[in-house]
């Protein structure tokens, strides 16, 4: 839906030209976005693989003030003998770029995507696979899962490794990306909460992640001790939600450099 976006600014961060206020409706930027999904198979009778068809429309004026910034399109096929494919079109007008991603899967342990570009600098841009294995004869771990890829525009190769336990509340995640290898740790501490530790391989940076899932939306927070405290909070209401941003630095030796930031974000649903 729209998306309205209202920033709250310290007044001792404007230059001197700039009056000094706490409300800036300078950063106003309106997006208003239209869907239309099918609820049935399309063409039951001609094409019944073809399970449903979405296409959407995000008209954003800063972009392009007379034609939607972007269309995409959505179409999800399944079969026995092939499994579920799905294929997704990407249209960008300031771009003037097409893009088409495909995704295969088999089942929940087999899967291959790939993104394809027509404008871009390379037709092949982006591939990746997946492949769960299950050890149901370990006690302690329950399943490994293995997700190679690779990004040809920025020249990326990257394989996650993650090793599941039985109960599937704790997992251990190695990244080997090419330029910051990480090691973490997820573990769910109850239905709601869900703790992630991770270090850098190269630097030996530690940062820590925070879930909590709310009734009506959830807070995340990221915490890198050199950096910066960042929570996001996500509150949904019966016509849309409230997104909330909140980063205080943690590095910095006067009052403006340790100056907190809040973002308040409505996104109407319609």
């Amino acid at each position: 839906g729209p998306l309205l976006t209202i920033t709250l600014k310290d007044p001792e961060a404007s230059s001197a030209d700039e009056p000094k206020k706490w409300l800036d409706l300078n950063s106003l930027k309106p997006n208003v976005a239209w869907a239309l999904q099918s609820k049935a198979p399309p063409l039951p009778n001609w094409f019944p693989s073809l399970k449903s068809i979405r296409s959407s429309a995000i008209y954003n004026p800063a972009e392009a003030p007379y034609f939607p910034s972007q269309i995409d399109a959505t179409a999800r096929f399944s079969s026995e003998v092939m499994g579920d494919l799905e294929i997704q079109p990407l249209f960008q007008t300031k771009q003037r770029k097409t893009s088409v991603m495909v995704q295969a899967t088999r089942g929940t342990t087999a899967s291959l995507l790939a993104k394809f570009s027509f404008g871009g600098r390379r037709f092949l841009e982006y591939v990746k696979s997946s492949c769960i294995i299950k050890l149901p004869f370990s006690s302690s771990v329950g399943a490994v899962k293995i997700e190679p890829s690779f990004d040809f525009v920025r020249s990326n190769p990257k394989c996650l490794i993650e090793a599941i336990t039985s109960s599937g509340r704790t997992k251990a995640i190695l990244n080997m990306q090419w330029q910051d290898p990480t090691l973490s740790v997820v573990h769910a501490l109850d239905s709601r909460n869900t703790i992630a530790p991770e270090i850098s391989l190269h630097t030996a940076k530690i940062m820590y992640r925070w879930n909590m899932h709310l009734d009506s939306g959830s807070i995340n927070t990221l915490v890198d001790p050199t950096e910066a405290i960042h929570v996001t909070w996500v509150d949904k209401s019966m016509n849309g939600r409230w997104i909330t941003n909140f980063s205080l630095p943690l590095r910095g030796t006067t009052v403006k450099a340790l100056a907190a930031n809040v973002r308040l974000r409505r996104q109407f649903s319609f």
